[in-house]
């Protein structure tokens, strides 16, 4: 086995949305940094095809900028996004062309400067009472150990945090479930018209639960205007089949995103039950029951949907899409009555907007509950309850079971990694630990930087 040691500033783990903004963010200010990734590409979901959702508040306002807006605005730029658009359910929509992503992520990272350690994954922490010496990661028999001032942990599930043996929760407080993560899936030859001209006159198509708060206007006519939309519906269709046994998954109704290529639409239907993605051969049978869905469901849409008849799967996301695992203690805790309470304290160093978006993980059922203002993320949240020199960021953050149905979303992760690239390299430079550090300072950075932290 080759062994390499080696010593930086920074070092991020996870390169999905929330670990590129906190590496280039590091590195934009003059960190050594590295970033270390398990997948061999950049981006994580971010490059699934998922929609990003949760720049506009429930009134339409931008409650997220910053790097997240940068990148979304850089790929606009080059024709691969459509930019955000208010949705009556979603508060907002941005799709993206998800093979691009990897592109600008891996430009990015080089124009910023970050090392970039690909295939690798976390095997092992060393740490000396409440403080990490290093963490070694593991990937085609090369055994890398890092030594960093500071560690950021962006890998969703908290690996650093856990192999640390840091204090967390995982599941639902009441029941202990986790919500059912999802394999996305793309289709290609899709004529989404021939769709709404069959929704025209099906509107018993696009009825919702009780628990799905969904504003009006959502209709036939919103998605037929733009292709940036996320499409949820066919809930007939859906009733219908499960009677009849030929509906290939546990759901009320079918999610489609828009995609800026013509005639293409990604696919978030798949779903998952009683997935635990920290367990290994709960997250193999996830990603194998996961592909075979895809299949059952596309020849499902073949049969059944208007303009899918001759559609055909063109990719199949590499990585499942875990909404919930471990959450960890941080200084602080964000709760759930905050959230309805739009509270945003004086060291808030992100907001968050979207809804209250739980997919139940025994059922088929989705709460969707509306936020009425954003509430502001507390930069305690991010700082490690355990351990001195590692943060958080994305959706392993300290909070509580149900308000990560908001926090989780992209964009907003993406804020939380800015903030902590950004206070890791304040810490450094000031000489000062995060559970020290001036957070009104941090905030400034932030705010200079192009970060909304208040709606005022």
């Amino acid at each position: 086995m080759n062994k390499f040691d080696y010593t930086y500033d920074v070092a991020v783990f996870g390169a999905g949305p929330a670990g590129l903004a906190a590496a280039i963010t590091a590195a934009r200010k003059g960190m050594k940094v590295l970033l270390i990734e398990k997948n061999g590409y950049l981006g994580g979901t971010l490059s699934s095809g998922i929609a990003l959702l949760g720049f506009l508040d429930v009134t339409g306002r931008q409650c997220i900028a910053g790097f997240a807006q940068e990148f979304v605005s850089r790929l606009q730029d080059e024709g691969h996004s459509l930019g955000h658009r208010y949705c009556p359910k979603h508060n907002s929509v941005s799709c993206v062309g998800s093979e691009y992503v990897k592109i600008l992520a891996a430009k990015m990272c080089k124009e910023a400067g970050v090392n970039v350690l690909l295939h690798s994954e976390t095997h092992s922490v060393e740490t000396k009472e409440n403080h990490i010496l290093s963490v070694k990661v593991y990937g085609k028999c090369n055994e890398t150990t890092i030594a960093a001032k500071y560690y950021i942990d962006c890998t969703g599930d908290g690996d650093v945090a856990y192999l640390a043996g840091c204090d967390y929760e995982k599941g639902q407080a009441d029941t202990g479930v986790l919500q059912p993560p999802t394999v996305i899936f793309t289709l290609e030859n899709v004529k989404m018209e021939e769709l709404f001209e069959y929704l025209d006159s099906h509107p018993e198509e696009l009825t919702y639960n009780k628990i799905m708060d969904v504003g009006s206007g959502y209709d036939v006519e919103y998605f037929r205007s733009s292709k940036n939309y996320c499409f949820v519906g066919l809930t007939a269709t859906c009733n219908k089949l499960r009677e009849t046994g030929e509906l290939p998954v546990k759901r009320e109704n079918l999610i489609f995103i828009g995609s800026p290529n013509t005639n293409e639409v990604y696919v978030n239907s798949t779903r998952l039950l009683n997935t635990d993605a920290t367990d290994i051969w709960s997250l193999t049978n996830a990603e194998l029951e996961g592909q075979i869905q895809a299949g059952k469901l596309t020849e499902m849409l073949r049969k059944h949907v208007a303009g899918f008849e001759k559609c055909f799967i063109s990719s199949i996301c590499p990585n499942l899409g875990v909404r919930e695992t471990r959450r960890f203690a941080g200084q602080k805790r964000l709760e759930i009555d905050q959230a309805f309470q739009g509270l945003v304290p004086e060291d808030t160093i992100a907001l968050s907007g979207y809804k209250i978006d739980i997919h139940s993980g025994d059922s088929l059922k989705t709460e969707f509950k509306t936020i009425d203002k954003p509430f502001g993320i507390p930069f305690g949240c991010l700082v490690s309850k355990n351990y001195d020199n590692l943060l958080f960021a994305g959706r392993c953050i300290s909070t509580d079971a149900r308000v990560i149905g908001s926090t989780r979303v992209m964009p907003t992760c993406m804020a939380m990694g800015q903030a902590a690239g950004t206070a890791v390299s304040q810490c450094i430079k000031e000489n000062t630990l995060p559970k020290d550090a001036e957070t009104e300072r941090i905030r400034k950075t932030l705010a200079e930087d192009g970060a909304i932290l208040s709606m005022e």
